[in-house]
C-alpha cells in the first residue's frame, strides 16, 4: 500500500471515530428532548440510520458521474461539520417547540412517536445523509475495478469501523467526563473539520477519472456472475439481511446482559465497543477469507450457516458463564471489574459478532461479477445493510422482545441465517451444489431441538435460600419485570436483579407520599415521577386531591403494578382523579404545562445509566417551573445505594435550583435507610399543621424495645441544606452537559464492593446527621421559625432513635437503651 493511500484511510479511519461520537452526542440530547422511554431512543436511533442509508444508496447510484471521488469526499465531510451544526440550532427549535407537541399529542401515543421520528429526522438527517455518502465515495476512489471489490472493501469496512469503536470509547468514558458533552461536540467538529482539510489538500493533484462504463465493466465476467448465482439483486437482500440480524442482534444481547450487569453508562459503552470492534475483526477477516477462496454460493452459505449455529448457542454460553443469570458482583475494583466485563462481552458475543462481521465485506467480494462500477456496489449494498439495521433495531426492540422474549427471539434470529443458507444454495446452479445442501437444510430443525433457547430460564429465582416463586414475567421494549412471591409478599423486579418494591415493604413504600403531605398545608395537583409497585402512589387517593400523575419509564411496570398490586393500592386504578402514563417523568415535567403542589421522585440508584439526569440542576430547574405557589419537589434516595460523595453533589445540584432545600428521614433504618431532600419552591417556614411531636405512652414503651412505628413528624427532620457546608461546597454541580454522577456514582459502587468505600448506612449515615445537627440547631433553623423550643426537641428525638437503631444492629444493647431512653424523654416531657 503507497503511503498516499495508507493517509486516505487513515482519515477514513478518523472520520468513523467522529461518525460513531457524533451518533452518541445526538442520542444523548435527543433522549433529553424526548425522554429515556424505548419509543424515544428508537425513534432517534432509526432517524439517525435512515440517512445514513439513504446517503449511503443515492451517493452510490451517482457516483457514475463523479471525476474526483476524493474531493467529493471532502466536500462531504465539510458538509458534516454544518449538519452537525445544524443540529444544534435545530434542537434549539425544537426544544421550544416540544412542549406544544407534547401538549397536543400526549393523548395519542402512536402520533407523539411518528412526530418524534419526524423532528429526529429533521435534525439528524442532514449530517446522517452525507455521512452515508462517505463509504461508496471512498470506495469509489480506491477500488479502480469491480474486480479489487474483495481485496479493498474489506479494509474499507474495517478502517472505518476500528474508527467507530475508539469513537465508541472516546464519547462513552472519556471526553464528555473531561470536557462536558457541548466540549465534546466542539472536539468533534473539529475532527471532522481536519478530515475534510486533509482530504481537500489530497485532492489537489488527484487526476480526473475517465468514465467509460463499457471499459470499467469489460472485466465483470457474466458467465461468473450466473454460476454463482450472485446477482446485485440477491446481494442486496443478502446485505439486509445481514443489517437486520446483526443490530437485532445488538439489541438483544445487550438485553441479555442488562440481566446481569451494574448497567451504568461505562458497561453500555465498553458493549458497544466490543461489538464494533469484533465487526471490524469480522471486515479483516473477510479480507484475508477472499484472498484465499473465490467469491462463491458454497462458500456464502457456509457463512450463513455457521452464523446461525454460533448466534443459537450465545445463551447457551451466558447461562453458563452467569451460573444462570447471576448478578456480576465480585469485589474487584472498577477497573478490574470492567476488565471482567469486557472479557465477558468479548468472549460471549464478540466471537460470534466477529463471525457475523465477515459476512457484509465477503459480500462485496461475492458482487465482483455484478454488473456495476465498484461505487455503486459499495453504495447500494450498504444502503440495503444501514436499512436493514433499522429494520432489525426496531423489530428486535418493539415486536421480537414482546411477542417471543429474549432468548426466543434469539432463536429467531439464528433460524434466519440458517434460512438464508439454504436458499442461497437452492439459487446456486445444481452442479455448484454441495452434498451438505441436505444438511443445511436438515440444520432448520435445531432451534426447535437441541438447540432451542426458549428453553432457558428468563429470571434467577433462589426458591431455597429466599422462599422465591414466580408469578408472573412480561417481556417488553423497555425491560424484563419479573412478579416473585416471597413468603407471603409481593415484589416487582426489573431485568432480573433491580427491586421496584414489594407489599412487604407497604408501609415504608406509603412513607414516601404521607411525609410530603404533612408538610404541604393543602396539596392538590400531585405529580409521581415513577410509579413501582404503585403503592407509593395509592397513598395518595386516601387525601382530599384534585389530581395525581404518574409517570412510569417501563411499561411493563404498570402492567405488573395494576395486574398484582391492585389490593396495596388502595384503589389507584379506579380513582377518575388518577392518571398513569408510559413517558419518561423528567421530559413530562419539561414539556406539561400543568403545574403541581407536590412533585414526589421515586427512590433511583444513582449508578445506573442514566439516571444521573434526575439529579442534573437542568431537571430541578424545570420541576421548579411546574410546581404552584408553595409547592414542593421531593427527591427520595436510597443512602444504602449512595455514597457521600454523590449526596454532596445532588444536594448542591437542588441548592442551585431551589432557594431552600430541607433534608428529611424516610426511616430509621440502620442498614437500608432513604432520605428525602426537598426543595421548596419558596422559602417560607414549616407551617404548623402537625402531628409535630408527642408519642402515647404505650407508642414510648414499643419504641423503647425497638418497635415503634408512631414517630412524629419533627422527628424525621434533619436540618435546612447550606451550600457553604464543607460536604457540599466542595461538591460538583451535577449538570446534563456534565452529569458528574452518571461517572462517578458507578466508580463508587465498585469501591464500596472493593471495601474502599461505603455507602451512608449505620456509622457513617450517623456521623453525616450528628454534623448537620450540630452545623444548624433547631433553634437556629428559619425553616423551624415559627415551632417553639418545645416543639423543636422532637428533632433531637429523631436522631437518638436513629441512633439507637444503629446501636441495635451493631449489638450494643447498652447503648442502644440509653439513646432510647433520651428520645423518651426528649418526646415525653
Amino acid at each position: 500500500m503507497n503511503p498516499r493511500n495508507a493517509l486516505v484511510l487513515l482519515i477514513f479511519f478518523a472520520s468513523g471515530a467522529a461518525g460513531l461520537m457524533y451518533e452518541v452526542l445526538w442520542m444523548k440530547e435527543l433522549k433529553l428532548l424526548f425522554g429515556s422511554t424505548a419509543h424515544s431512543v428508537a425513534t432517534a436511533t432509526a432517524a439517525f440510520f435512515l440517512g445514513i442509508a439513504a446517503g449511503s444508496y443515492f451517493w452510490g447510484e451517482r457516483l457514475h458521474s463523479v471525476r474526483r471521488p476524493l474531493r467529493t469526499y471532502a466536500w462531504l465531510e465539510l458538509g458534516i461539520v454544518c449538519g452537525a451544526a445544524f443540529f444544534h440550532v435545530a434542537l434549539a427549535a425544537w426544544d421550544a417547540f416540544y412542549p406544544v407537541l407534547f401538549d397536543s399529542l400526549s393523548g395519542a401515543p402512536r402520533a407523539l412517536t411518528f412526530a418524534k421520528l419526524l423532528l429526529s429526522m429533521s435534525a439528524i438527517c442532514p449530517a446522517a445523509f452525507l455521512m452515508g455518502g462517505t463509504l461508496p465515495v471512498m470506495g469509489q476512489y480506491l477500488v479502480r475495478s469491480a474486480s479489487e471489490l474483495g481485496r479493498w472493501s474489506g479494509w474499507l469496512y474495517a478502517t472505518n469501523t476500528f474508527g467507530a469503536a475508539l469513537g465508541a470509547l472516546l464519547a462513552g468514558f472519556l471526553l464528555p467526563r473531561a470536557f462536558g458533552f457541548d466540549g465534546s461536540y466542539l472536539i468533534t467538529l473539529c475532527l471532522s473539520f481536519g478530515v475534510a482539510l486533509i482530504a481537500f489538500g489530497l485532492s489537489v493533484d488527484e487526476p480526473e477519472e475517465v468514465l467509460d462504463e463499457e471499459a470499467s465493466l469489460a472485466s465483470v465476467d457474466a458467465d461468473a456472475a450466473t454460476q454463482s448465482g450472485g446477482s446485485l439483486h440477491l446481494l442486496s437482500a443478502l446485505a439486509c439481511l445481514s443489517g437486520f440480524a446483526t443490530l437485532a442482534l445488538q439489541v438483544l444481547w445487550t438485553r441479555m446482559f442488562v440481566q446481569v450487569l451494574q448497567n451504568s453508562v461505562y458497561t453500555f459503552s465498553a458493549i458497544l465497543a466490543v461489538f464494533l470492534l469484533a465487526l471490524a475483526l469480522g471486515a479483516v477477516l473477510a479480507r484475508l477469507l477472499t484472498a484465499k477462496t473465490s467469491g462463491s454460493a458454497t462458500v456464502l452459505a457456509g457463512l450463513l450457516l455457521a452464523a446461525g449455529l454460533v448466534v443459537l448457542t450465545v445463551p447457551f454460553a451466558f447461562f453458563w458463564w452467569t451460573n444462570g443469570l447471576s448478578y456480576i458482583a465480585t469485589r474487584a475494583d472498577f477497573g478490574a471489574y470492567l476488565a471482567e466485563i469486557l472479557l465477558a462481552v468479548a468472549l460471549l458475543v464478540g466471537v460470534p459478532t466477529c463471525l457475523l462481521g465477515v459476512l457484509l465485506p465477503f459480500l462485496y467480494r461475492f458482487a465482483e461479477h455484478a454488473q456495476a462500477r465498484p461505487g455503486v456496489i459499495i453504495g447500494r449494498l450498504n444502503g440495503w445493510n444501514t436499512l436493514g439495521a433499522v429494520g432489525g433495531s426496531l423489530v428486535a426492540g418493539f415486536v421480537l422482545l414482546e411477542w417471543l422474549g429474549l432468548w426466543s427471539s434469539v432463536r429467531f434470529i439464528g433460524s434466519l441465517y440458517l434460512l438464508a443458507a439454504v436458499l442461497v444454495l437452492a439459487r446456486a446452479p445444481k452442479r455448484a451444489r454441495p452434498l451438505w445442501f441436505y444438511g443445511a437444510a436438515a440444520s432448520l430443525l435445531l432451534p426447535v431441538s437441541f438447540f432451542d433457547p426458549g428453553q432457558l430460564d428468563k429470571v434467577r429465582l433462589r426458591p431455597v435460600t429466599r422462599d422465591e416463586a414466580l408469578v408472573d414475567l412480561i417481556e417488553g421494549s423497555s425491560g424484563t419485570v419479573a412478579v416473585i412471591r416471597q413468603g407471603d409478599s409481593l415484589r416487582i423486579k426489573l431485568d432480573n436483579w433491580y427491586s421496584l418494591g414489594g407489599s412487604g415493604a407497604a408501609r415504608m413504600e406509603a412513607m414516601q407520599t404521607h411525609l410530603p403531605f404533612a408538610l404541604h398545608p393543602e396539596p392538590q395537583g400531585i405529580f409521581y415521577l415513577g410509579l413501582g409497585t404503585g403503592i407509593t402512589a395509592g397513598a395518595s387517593v386516601q387525601y382530599p386531591v384534585r389530581g395525581i400523575v404518574v409517570a412510569e419509564l417501563v411499561d411493563e411496570v404498570i402492567s405488573a403494578s395494576r395486574r398484582y398490586f391492585e389490593p396495596y393500592t388502595e384503589g389507584l386504578y379506579e380513582d377518575a382523579r388518577v392518571r398513569v402514563v408510559n413517558e419518561d417523568g423528567r421530559n413530562f415535567l419539561r414539556a406539561s404545562r400543568d403545574r403541581f403542589d407536590l412533585v414526589i421522585a421515586d427512590l433511583f440508584i444513582p449508578w445506573r445509566s442514566g439516571v444521573a439526569y434526575l439529579y442534573t440542576v437542568d431537571h430541578f430547574e424545570a420541576a421548579r417551573e411546574r410546581l404552584a405557589p408553595g409547592g414542593l419537589y421531593v427527591q427520595w434516595i436510597p443512602l444504602y445505594q449512595t455514597s457521600d460523595r454523590e449526596l454532596g453533589i445532588i444536594a448542591r445540584s437542588m441548592l442551585e435550583a431551589f432557594p431552600r432545600v430541607t433534608a428529611w428521614r424516610g426511616d430509621f433504618e440502620s442498614d437500608r435507610p432513604m432520605i428525602a431532600l426537598i426543595g421548596h419552591g419558596e422559602a417560607a417556614p414549616l407551617p404548623r399543621n402537625a402531628p409535630i411531636v408527642g408519642l402515647t405512652r404505650e407508642a414510648i414503651s414499643r419504641l423503647e424495645r425497638g418497635e415503634g412505628n408512631e414517630i412524629p413528624l419533627l422527628a424525621h427532620y434533619l436540618g435546612t441544606l447550606d451550600a457553604t457546608m464543607p460536604w457540599i461546597a466542595e461538591s460538583r454541580v451535577n449538570t446534563e452537559d456534565r452529569p458528574w454522577i452518571e461517572y462517578l456514582a458507578p466508580e463508587s459502587h465498585r469501591e464500596v464492593r472493593a471495601g474502599n468505600r461505603t455507602w451512608l448506612v449505620g456509622d457513617p449515615l450517623m456521623v453525616r446527621m450528628r454534623a448537620l445537627l450540630e452545623r444548624v440547631e433547631p433553634s437556629q433553623d428559619p425553616y423551624l421559625a415559627r415551632l417553639d423550643p418545645l416543639e423543636r426537641r422532637a428533632v433531637y428525638a429523631g436522631y437518638y432513635i436513629h441512633l439507637a437503631a444503629v446501636a441495635r444492629a451493631n449489638d450494643e444493647d447498652e447503648a442502644a437503651a440509653q439513646a432510647t431512653a433520651r428520645a423518651r424523654r426528649l418526646l415525653s416531657d
